[in-house]
């Protein structure tokens, strides 16, 4: 994350940099002439002292008299202690009369001193003027630097202080005309970007910062009319989609209930059965399975089918190919469940036009079904069973059989136009299909089911819920009443699958056969004699 820095923070290191440079660098510039001035000033002392020095010395010179001039220099040092050393010559002569150095001055380079030569004149009655020697003074130019800085110190002071103070009253300035409705439009933008679109600010100033607020504003504004105007489409958009969803929903729940009521009612499936149960969910409102249980004129026929598709599409396909399966066996009777399945095809692909690849080849209409039908004829204790690509699982004795049904489904279009990925492994070749002719005894359980069931994927790695699975669930409560079997396969497919959404259709429907007396009779003796 970046680190936010403070505005204030930056102006004022700018202005304090700006003016310790500037303060610097009058500083320097009033240390050089403040320093010029005391040099001169120096100068101007040095040659004043020399001159009345020269004259009170004229008279001791022009008598050779050291030791009084020895005084006079000794008493001049002693006065001004900016003198370093003081020098009498006599003229013609390069050893001085007299001489003496200031013991208390500090030592300094030669930059730092000043010399000042001033001849000894003698003035005679008659105005005669005599050079008699010269005096040598040589000044220390060191309290020149030290009036300097005592006269800067106070000026660096109160500079200090004006720029300590300036940098307060601007800083203070700066905080309440810039910094402060700064944080407050940033704190505003940050609430707009949150959904707060009624934030707003003060514009009342005529300044660069009055303009930035009404900008805000304005565009505030225009960010909540915008949003106003996209919300209320939003919802129009929604309460249109939620109108038209119920209208599909109410249409597809709508037919759910025509499609439920093709199917047959309790009395219907309780006329001819011991028990039963069916275990029907469609993916979604509506399936394309469907069941058919009717009574015939020697007993009754149970069918299971498995339509293309699911959903709409599928229901469609249920009501199509349960039309066309009621009018079969209107027309042949149950007797024959091959050819029930034969002509099944044949109707289908005539309704689906499918005879032909008139249709664009591998690209056309391309429907059908998988269909199981069972003729019960309980006079005769017989069970005849022929499928499309649907078994008939036969649960006794605690095992399981399963009677498969034949590799062909019904309604697709003719081998002959298909490709051969989809050929491989199908009876196409229009060979009728097959008749399984079962003796019924009691204690038998029979099942036809999609594959929706066992195609349902579940458990930790995803795997199949599969035949296996459900056999022997089958074995285990094959025996006992068919609601609680139903229940058990119920709770094992829930935990099974858990929260993984439903891939098929699934529907099962189990049932025993209500036999009569003399065919139990019949069929227990033959089974005493068996044993």
């Amino acid at each position: 994350m970046k680190r936010r820095s403070s505005l204030l923070a930056r102006v004022s290191g700018v202005i304090l940099l700006t003016t310790a440079g500037i303060g610097g660098g009058a500083m320097l510039l009033s240390e050089h002439i403040v320093e010029g001035q005391r040099h001169q000033d120096l100068l101007r002392r040095a040659e004043l002292v020399a001159a009345t020095q020269a004259d009170a010395l004229s008279g001791p010179v022009w008598e050779l008299d050291n030791r009084s001039a020895q005084r006079m220099i000794e008493a001049l040092t002693g006065r001004d202690t900016a003198i370093r050393s003081i020098a009498v010559f006599e003229t013609d002569r390069n050893d001085p009369l007299a001489r003496t150095t200031s013991r208390n001055s500090p030592s300094v380079d030669e930059a730092g001193l000043v010399t000042v030569e001033r001849p000894i004149l003698l003035h005679g009655r008659e105005g005669r003027v005599q050079t008699v020697g010269s005096l040598r003074i040589v000044y220390s130019a060191a309290e020149v630097r030290q009036a300097t800085l005592d006269a800067l110190i106070p000026v660096a002071g109160l500079l200090l202080l004006s720029l300590l103070g300036a940098m307060a009253v601007l800083g203070l300035t700066l905080n309440r005309m810039v910094l402060r409705p700064l944080r407050r439009l940033t704190q505003l933008a940050s609430a707009l970007a949150h959904g707060d679109y009624s934030a707003r600010i003060d514009a009342r100033r005529s300044d660069e910062i009055g303009v930035l607020a009404d900008g805000f504003n304005r565009m505030a504004e225009t960010v909540q009319d915008h949003t106003g105007m996209l919300e209320n489409r939003v919802r129009e958009r929604t309460e249109a989609l939620a109108a038209t969803n119920r209208a599909i929903m109410d249409s597809i729940n709508y037919a759910q209930l025509i499609q439920s009521a093709i199917l047959p009612g309790a009395d219907t499936l309780s006329a001819g059965l011991t028990d039963h149960f069916v275990l029907w969910r469609p993916r979604d409102v509506v399936s394309g399975d469907f069941y058919v249980c009717r009574e015939t004129a020697d007993g009754f026929v149970i069918a299971v089918a498995d339509c293309t598709g699911h959903g709409v599409p599928g229901a469609f396909m249920t009501m199509t190919a349960s039309a066309i399966l009621n009018n079969v066996l209107d027309l042949l009777g149950a007797e024959d469940p091959a050819a029930v399945l034969a002509a099944v095809d044949r109707k289908v692909r005539a309704a689906l036009h499918q005879e032909t690849e008139a249709r664009g080849g591998t690209e056309c209409f391309d429907n059908g079904l998988d269909l199981g039908i069972c003729h019960i004829r309980p006079a005769e204790g017989r069970l005849v069973f022929a499928g499309a690509r649907i078994p008939l699982l036969i649960v006794a004795d605690g095992g399981v059989t399963e009677l498969r049904g034949d590799r062909r489904s019904l309604g697709y279009r003719p081998a002959a136009t298909r490709p051969a990925e989809e050929n491989a492994g199908s009876n196409g070749s229009g060979e009728p299909f097959t008749n399984h002719s079962i003796a019924l005894r009691p204690g038998q359980t029979f099942l036809m089911g999609t594959d929706g069931l066992a195609d349902q994927n579940g458990g930790e790695q995803g795997h199949r819920f599969g035949r296996v699975r459900l056999c022997e669930l089958l074995s285990q409560g094959g025996d006992g009443p068919l609601d609680r079997l139903k229940s058990n396969l119920e709770c094992s497919l829930d935990r099974f699958q858990a929260d993984r959404e439903q891939r098929d259709d699934i529907t099962l429907f189990g049932f025993r056969v209500r036999l009569r007396d003399a065919v139990a009779g019949s069929s227990t003796g033959t089974d005493r004699q068996a044993a």
